[in-house]
């Protein structure tokens, strides 16, 4: 009997493993390194008892972002120099059953300069940016006066930052914090 597992959504060329770890099945192909790779976009499957890897092509039309689609997500981790996304929403409409990622450059994050990107953005913080290539991860940029952080997160408490002028404010505790701030923020 086998048992089969639905590893998610995956983008035509995007590695799912190696030639020694599974025998490719449909909708994949191999590359001259060895690497098992997606054919087309579809739902990974992995059947743990043959040791098969396949893709199954996605039925429903799947919104994908393309260069200029304005695109919501919450920051999942940062460096000094970039920040990572996870897109939910593309155009304000919802994505669902996949998961997207973007990544902002510390270059693309405002028209003034910022020494870190942690100056403008925290994990866990709400922001909207704009496409600026279809290669994956999604190339973001929230230089516009109407895109960055939209729901911001006080460093001291955890509560939401409220927006006071140019700045954010934290009611519970006082602290006042300084983000990459969008004409559209959430809390006012």
């Amino acid at each position: 009997m086998s048992k089969k597992r639905d590893l998610g959504v995956v983008y035509p060329g995007e590695e799912l493993g190696v030639e020694e770890e599974f025998i490719p099945d449909h909708g994949v192909y191999v590359d001259k390194n060895g690497y098992i790779r997606s054919l087309f976009l579809g739902r990974v499957l992995i059947d743990s008892v043959r040791k098969t890897i396949s893709v199954r092509r996605v039925n429903q039309k799947i919104l994908i972002p393309k260069i200029n689609d304005i695109v919501e997500g919450v920051v999942t981790s940062t460096s000094d120099d970039i920040a990572f996304v996870k897109i939910y929403s593309v155009n304000d409409r919802y994505v669902r059953s996949i998961d997207f990622t973007g990544i902002l450059h510390v270059s693309q994050v405002s028209t003034e300069y910022l020494e870190t990107i942690y100056d403008a953005m925290r994990i866990g913080e709400v922001v909207r940016a704009r496409i600026l290539s279809i290669n994956y991860p999604f190339q973001l940029s929230t230089k516009e006066p109407v895109l960055g952080v939209i729901v911001a997160y006080c460093s001291n408490c955890g509560n939401i930052l409220y927006k006071r002028d140019n700045k954010l404010e934290c009611v519970n505790c006082g602290s006042v914090e300084k983000r990459k701030i969008s004409n559209l923020y959430i809390y006012r």
